[in-house]
């Protein structure tokens, strides 16, 4: 349940056999992220623009979310920002982008990509100094977005994404040798042995526990389910093996981590999450982790008390968000 809650539905932990030769190449030292040159760029799948506000806004959408899947926030804060959902590379039926289908083995090709990706949307945009959203791997991707471009955004807000995940004990936060070996012993062949059809029963059934809301279960199973299995295991895979913790002391951008705590979690679990969070190296004056009790992780979105009031406040505006223009008439007459 642990690794749902950290990463959306991606990855929940199994144990099983292991084949450590398979991972044996090497990722980047922390020093190299920024040299780092994928093969060719992938560019995002696909995007929706929302808003007229002065504000620009990136939101990286989470595992098989289209444009749509944040549309809610978009409409709040039509005034305020200008918000762009991007989807990212090879994660959705149909995409263009090529297959991710070099997920066996140890190689961060692809997460570099999806980060230099979203610059070039920004650069293609004339986006300038955005708020970027990530939410599970989006939020992998935007601490990578953070460390390859440290000036690129206004800052971050991440949503149930660790820089370096907890493996072991409560907050336990391993020695990067030790982190491939438990990576592999706890995770890793299930997420090989994962096929489209195990994948869509996973989200069949955990989908349903992340929100109270029917239609929104019925609106957006399909198209999670009909994720790639190729997405799924690069995007499980890639971060496990990845602590970037030191990488951002390099960023002065603020980012603000939001960890849902939905109420189902067990008290074991719930306690290593809130030290994971604690204790995953943010102890930087520009970082902030939102603890956020009872929120079902997948739709926090769709909670403006709970999502926006903090997000605005880190970021210096007002709290309460400004109606869009459809609502100020309605709005007013209620006055």
């Amino acid at each position: 349940m642990m690794r749902a809650i950290l990463i959306g539905i991606v990855t929940l932990s199994v144990i099983g056999p292991t084949h450590w030769a398979q991972a044996q190449r090497p990722a980047p030292t922390p020093s190299s992220w920024k040299e780092f040159k994928p093969k060719k760029l992938a560019p995002i799948d696909r995007s929706s623009v929302s808003g007229e506000g002065p504000q620009p806004v990136i939101i990286i959408a989470e595992l098989g979310c289209d444009e749509n899947t944040y549309s809610e926030f978009a409409k709040r804060h039509a005034e305020r920002f200008t918000t762009h959902t991007v989807v990212l590379p090879g994660s959705v039926p149909g995409s263009a982008a090529p297959p991710l289908d070099r997920g066996q083995i140890l190689d961060p090709e692809w997460l570099v990509n999806a980060a230099d990706a979203i610059r070039e949307y920004a650069g293609q945009h004339k986006i300038e100094k955005p708020i970027v959203i990530g939410q599970g791997a989006g939020g992998m991707v935007a601490y990578m977005l953070a460390i390859r471009d440290p000036d690129f955004a206004r800052g971050y807000a991440i949503i149930n994404t660790l820089p370096a995940p907890s493996i072991g004990g409560p907050g336990r936060i391993p020695l990067p040798e030790q982190r491939s070996a438990q990576v592999d012993k706890l995770e890793r062949n299930t997420i090989l042995s994962m096929t489209q059809s195990t994948w869509a029963n996973r989200a069949q059934s955990l989908l349903p526990l992340q929100t109270t809301d029917p239609k929104r279960v019925e609106s957006m199973l399909p198209m999670i389910a009909a994720a790639p299995i190729s997405a799924v295991r690069r995007y499980s895979l890639e971060p496990l093996y990845l602590d970037l913790r030191e990488d951002l002391n390099d960023t002065q951008s603020p980012i603000l981590i939001y960890a849902t705590l939905p109420s189902w979690v067990r008290e074991n679990d719930r306690a290593m999450l809130i030290a994971a969070f604690r204790n995953a190296g943010y102890n930087h004056p520009n970082v902030r982790v939102e603890l956020v009790d009872g929120a079902r992780s997948w739709f926090i979105l769709d909670e403006p008390e709970r999502f926006d009031t903090p997000m605005l406040t880190f970021f210096g505006f007002q709290p309460r968000p400004e109606p869009a223009k459809s609502d100020a008439p309605a709005e007013a007459e209620k006055k």
